[in-house]
């Protein structure tokens, strides 16, 4: 399908605050349009309720919307269209990255290799996402908004950043597959073989993403504590391989199974707003270094240095809550025996301190 360009103007603040929004729900702008346009195409309508008091308008999928925010139950509702449009971006970019392939295939190039290649892009890897688009759009109906909200989001999330990566090594293959196909000149077909074969692993990872959806669709929500902190670690190295790294998260992990529920509250709001924000990141930077093929060594000891600043945080703490107490009771028993004696009811050995 030919990509053609788009100009129009609009206010400045407008744009950063979209920019903004974008970001926080993992789509650029040329995405955020495309699922708009590709919308108001396929509906005949504004894909949304125009109305002259914002204060009153819908979110059209979300019907209840406004009884919702006066139980205090809005941003969750907001929440889980994110990730629903989320979910329809990638699997709108996965479509179109297959499309661009398949239509891009000269017909004079002919071979095993390529009749698969044809094959994948054509019929098997469309048909995979139609399903994930179709079972994501009834996930996310009306009638399934309370059972979401009691399971644990965290997976979905896993769910999505597999399908994000999916995209990505599509995207890849796109760009380096179309060129080739396009300065062919007659020779050996051999070159696409590596094409083919990284398109056939990304139809096994497609085939992955059903496990853990009938884990989410199996799970209970993580309210806070030890069990979330555990999730968003298990969620973050999902997709990391190199050992060392999955061997100190074990350890970490361990770490969070002993001590966290014990910790200071100020100590966990910094550790989950901060420390562990910064470990998901690099952690997941290292998945996608991994999956591309880079150099993930640089990556895995960011990793290893992250995981190693919040291990020391949890048990450094632990440590001094536990140094306090230890301190505290010997100070309690030590009051004890000096109120006794003072009392005259223990007599003997014990002399009170002045």
């Amino acid at each position: 399908m030919a990509q053609v360009m788009v100009n129009f103007r609009m206010d400045e603040d407008v744009k950063k605050n979209m920019e903004q929004v974008c970001r926080e729900m993992g789509l650029s702008m040329t995405a955020a349009f495309t699922i708009f346009a590709t919308k108001v195409g396929k509906e005949k309508r504004i894909p949304f309720e125009i109305t002259a008091e914002p204060r009153s308008s819908e979110l059209h999928r979300w019907p209840s919307r406004t009884a919702e925010i006066r139980q205090g139950r809005g941003e969750e509702a907001f929440a889980l269209m994110r990730k629903q449009d989320r979910l329809e971006a990638l699997c709108t970019q996965i479509r179109q990255s297959l499309t661009s392939i398949h239509t891009a295939i000269p017909s004079s190039i002919t071979g095993l290799s390529m009749e698969r290649i044809r094959l994948l892009c054509g019929n098997e890897l469309k048909d995979k996402t139609a399903k994930i688009s179709k079972a994501a759009q009834a996930l996310f109906s009306s009638r399934n908004t309370e059972m979401l909200r009691e399971k644990d989001l965290n997976i979905l999330d896993e769910y999505t950043d597999s399908l994000s990566s999916i995209s990505t090594e599509l995207q890849q293959i796109e760009h380096t597959l179309i060129p080739a196909m396009k300065s062919w000149q007659g020779e050996d077909t051999a070159g696409f073989e590596q094409d083919e074969q990284r398109l056939a692993a990304v139809s096994q990872k497609l085939d992955g993403l059903s496990p853990v959806m009938q884990r989410f669709l199996c799970s209970t929500a993580c309210n806070g504590g030890t069990r979330a902190v555990q999730a968003r670690l298990r969620q973050a190295a999902g997709s990391v391989e190199t050992a060392y790294v999955l061997t100190a998260l074990e350890s970490l992990e361990a770490l969070v199974l002993r001590h966290y529920d014990s910790l200071e509250e100020p100590t966990k709001a910094r550790l989950e707003s901060d420390y562990l924000q910064t470990l998901e990141l690099t952690l997941r930077e290292l998945g996608r270094t991994e999956q591309s093929g880079g150099d993930a060594v640089g990556k895995a000891a960011l990793c290893l240095r992250a995981i190693n600043v919040v291990s020391q945080v949890i048990s450094d703490n632990a440590q001094a809550r536990q140094e306090w107490n230890g301190r505290s009771l010997e100070a309690e028993v030590a009051a004890l025996e000096r109120l006794a004696a003072m009392r005259g009811d223990i007599g003997g050995g014990i002399n009170p301190e002045a």
